[in-house]
């Protein structure tokens, strides 16, 4: 079989890429499927924003004094973890549990 010209061999490969793209775009009718319109819905994350208010102003002593009543920063940790506020009277508290005793209890 003798060679194919070089004009044959550059050109071969744009020819493959031409039929092979026009069989892609153009579906057979049978294959077209009419799915049913869905409506969307949008609702913006911004709706349930809160904007920032002012907290009435303390004394540092008396909010000192409320932190040491409710256990600490223990209490502000579970306050943040179980997302219930801190009780104003600290719960039952074991009276060696701030000693560093290797966990031992």
């Amino acid at each position: 079989m003798p060679n194919p010209s070089p004009l044959c061999q550059r050109l071969l490969p744009w020819v493959c890429l031409m039929v092979a793209g026009t069989a892609l775009a153009a579906p057979a009718e049978k294959d077209q499927v009419n799915l049913p319109l869905t409506t969307l819905h949008y609702t913006s994350e911004l709706v349930r924003f809160q904007g920032y208010t002012d907290q009435a102003v303390q004394s540092w002593r008396e909010a000192n004094d409320r932190v040491g009543r409710i256990g600490g920063w223990r209490a502000y940790a579970k306050e943040a973890a179980t997302g219930q506020p801190a009780p104003d009277t600290p719960p039952a508290a074991n009276p060696h549990a701030g000693h560093h005793e290797g966990g031992k209890q």
